[in-house]
């Protein structure tokens, strides 16, 4: 196997400001050594997914692996490569270093993915969702919406109107990814004018067509 090489032009100084602090935590040259691969990670991990994972389990190294910020990296760049049974067992250990619910939504996509929508059911409903970054929230509800509906229950996606976001018309590229579900569910319960009205406000906020609406017009 190649030995794994970090780009020399990455010195690990990149890190934002609250990893760097993590990383403190760490022997000077494993922090380092640590460091690098962690901006490796995120360098590479939409161009070459399996490239990133490889960066970030090197960085999950002695007592490096007991910080969160790892433990993340690692889980987020498994995801990446839809390795969902590794993604899942290291976001969990995020959740638990760090008791915070940022990584929920991924956590749900997770077990939805591994044929177990109930369980991405039950962490909408976990106590400290409120917690979370709005955008995060709103990418949890995406995915208990699409479980929920996995168990059979057609009207999932109509929880979705209940956010502030879905209302607001902002962030304009996420009220369009709720609309277009809303307006999937309405379709699917036979309320097809209703959909077709959502499906055209899509088309108004979603020039590019990005999330498919325009092929979901009646002609």
């Amino acid at each position: 196997m190649d030995e794994l090489v970090v780009p020399e032009e990455i010195t690990g100084k990149e890190l934002a400001p609250e990893i760097k602090a993590e990383l403190r935590t760490l022997p000077e040259g494993l922090a380092k050594f640590v460091a690098r691969h962690l901006v490796a990670a995120g360098e590479f991990v939409d161009t070459d997914p399996q490239l990133a994972l490889q960066h970030a389990k090197a960085a999950n190294t002695g007592a490096a692996s007991r910080l969160a910020v790892i433990r993340e990296a690692v889980g987020v760049t498994a995801y990446h490569c839809e390795e969902y049974k590794l993604a899942l067992s290291e976001l969990r250990t995020v959740r638990r270093i760090s008791g915070r619910p940022d990584s929920l939504a991924m956590i749900a996509d997770c077990e939805r993915a591994l044929g177990r929508p109930e369980k991405a059911v039950e962490c909408g409903n976990e106590k400290d969702v409120h917690k979370m970054d709005r955008l995060d929230f709103c990418e949890l509800m995406l995915v208990v919406a699409g479980a929920r509906k996995d168990l059979g229950q057609s009207d999932a996606g109509l929880a979705l109107a209940k956010i502030p976001e879905f209302n607001t018309g902002k962030p304009v590229e996420l009220a369009a990814r709720l609309w277009f579900v809303y307006a999937q569910t309405l379709k699917e319960l036979g309320r097809n004018d209703e959909s077709q009205k959502y499906f055209n406000k899509i088309t108004e906020i979603d020039p590019d067509n990005l999330t498919g609406a325009k092929e979901m017009l009646v002609k």
